[in-house]
């Protein structure tokens, strides 16, 4: 099983790779969960600008959970705050 850093690792090599400003390096964690009897590292963070913005770029910060499999390291997904399932993307 892999550990809490090399979870949050992966999900923010996913967020890089398939997002723009969607990850917050002022704010993230990592729990694990069970979803339909698989468990996941579910990493909570948000939609949020680079800390170096300019103020004319800033905006609120919106919620967003990435899910990484602890058996293989590989971010699965993600859920925005208005989703009730995992979706992929760039898989």
């Amino acid at each position: 099983m892999i550990d809490e850093q090399k979870a949050l690792a992966a999900a923010k090599a996913y967020a890089d790779k398939n997002f723009e400003n969607c990850w917050d390096e002022a704010y993230h964690e990592a729990s694990l969960v069970e979803i339909d009897n698989v468990q996941y590292w579910e990493i909570d963070t948000n939609i949020a600008p680079p800390l170096d913005a300019p103020f004319n770029e800033q905006f609120f910060p919106s919620p967003i959970k990435y899910y990484v499999n602890p058996e293989t390291g590989e971010c699965i997904g993600y859920k925005g705050h208005r989703h009730k399932k995992i979706y992929t993307r760039g898989r």
